[in-house]
């Protein structure tokens, strides 16, 4: 097996705080063998470093070498957002509403067969009857017998997680808690409009989907906070309902949007008629700031955060959205730039129990990374500087990823791969 030697590097490990370091780092089988770290002005000729002539050397001078990104809410349905992923830097993906064909996308990509991120999944949605959802394609469940059935489901597909939207009633709702906490399967989501949340935190509910999921009352987000719940803001696609429905914000004028296939692009348009259409009907105008405020009163509580764009909901681009969200954390919620960075590496590795394989670089680790053209600590956006990925045994260069981009903007719709709920009928 080749090793590849990424050379005179400045390297974020994610953890050692807000620093960089400088040497070399070896990678070999997917795995990293080790870190060679030196002073920037004494670096040794790249003869001394390659042992054999299995040793490729890549010249990263004046880079930043950083783990690869976990977006942490995406809904992986459509198979030309692979590549999309892997040119944001975006390694691993929290995808969270998955079906059999999210299980067969999970085991290609991990055998190198298909390209795209590393898939980690929740089941489909399970919800109660909610007549505020129109055409409302969640699974429901009324009795015990489908939560039962619902576990079985998750659990049969290797799905690491129960989501719950908030209709499902009380008395079903502990049941499913209960089931849940016996068989080790977290529940995460759009927390509950029927009962107190302190509940969800004290029954073990693992994560809060989205700010606008959080309740309004500050004592009860820090009672969250406090127990050790998640919480995954998705605060661009929050933006989508003002940007679009009420000031006038375009699709088209989104970067990257013409790198979609024109199928793409045209649903996203028609969809997003029909959410402009439905909001305006209902004259909906949340109080945005209200809504930001409940997620910075979780953030004094807790550091436990994860960045997630909710794509692809129209107006949220695949991977090149996740810069984006970066920076809506430290400029709108005010965290740090490694915090921010941390909720974008670690601090999901840690929430999805791979803390040992991914989201630090460290000897032993998974080699997934990404090679900046300017250091993110600096500048946040700079992780859309990406000139090198890395991701197991594979890797690509920026201008390969590029041309995936553009064969991805030519492909017809019958050309894609979905993945939809039909798949459980």
């Amino acid at each position: 097996m080749k090793t590849i030697v990424l050379n005179h590097t400045d390297i974020l490990t994610m953890n050692d705080g807000p620093s960089v370091r400088h040497g070399d780092i070896w990678i070999c089988d997917g795995k990293i063998q080790k870190m060679d770290l030196y002073e920037k002005d004494k670096r040794k000729p790249d003869a001394e470093r390659a042992e054999d002539r299995d040793t490729e050397v890549i010249d990263c001078s004046g880079c930043v070498v950083m783990p690869g990104l976990i977006d942490s809410h995406v809904h992986y349905d459509e198979s030309y957002m692979g590549d999309f992923f892997l040119a944001s830097g975006v390694t691993s993906v929290r995808n969270m509403r998955g079906f059999e064909g999210h299980a067969k996308w999970r085991e290609e990509i991990l055998a190198g067969e298909r390209r795209g991120p590393y898939l980690y999944s929740s089941g489909p949605v399970y919800d109660g009857e909610d007549p505020t959802i129109p055409d409302n394609d969640n699974v429901i469940i009324l009795t015990e017998e489908d939560v039962e059935e619902a576990i079985r489901y998750t659990k049969s597909h290797g799905f690491l997680w129960m989501k719950t939207y908030p209709s499902i009633e009380p008395e079903l709702y502990r049941y499913l808690l209960k089931r849940c906490r016996e068989e080790g399967l977290p529940v995460c989501g759009h927390m509950t409009k029927k009962m107190d949340d302190k509940i969800l935190a004290d029954e073990g509910y693992i994560c809060c989907e989205h700010t606008s999921s959080l309740p309004s009352d500050p004592e009860t987000i820090r009672y969250l906070a406090e127990s050790g719940m998640w919480f995954c803001p998705t605060h661009v696609v929050c933006e989508t309902l003002p940007d679009y429905v009420w000031n006038g914000k375009q699709l088209k004028d989104l970067p990257h949007y013409m790198d979609l296939p024109e199928c793409i692009r045209t649903e996203w348009e028609e969809s997003n008629r029909v959410i402009i259409a439905n909001y305006r009907k209902l004259n909906v105008h949340p109080d945005f700031q209200t809504i930001i405020d409940r997620g910075k009163t979780f953030l004094k509580y807790s550091k436990r955060i994860m960045a997630g764009t909710d794509c692809a909901y129209p107006g949220i681009v695949p991977g090149f959205a996740m810069a984006d969200e970066l920076e809506k954390l430290v400029q709108v919620y005010g965290m740090t730039i490694y915090d921010a960075l941390c909720a974008a590496t670690c601090y999901p590795a840690e929430h999805m129990g791979i803390e040992r394989q991914k989201g630090r670089i460290l000897p032993g680790m998974d080699s997934d990374l990404v090679v900046l053209e300017g250091n993110p600590l600096e500048n946040v956006g700079n992780v859309r500087r990406v000139k090198w990925v890395f991701q197991g045994t594979r890797f690509w260069a920026k201008e390969a990823l590029q041309q995936y981009l553009a064969a991805d903007g030519k492909l017809k719709k019958e050309e894609i791969e979905f993945t939809k709920r039909g798949e459980l009928q």
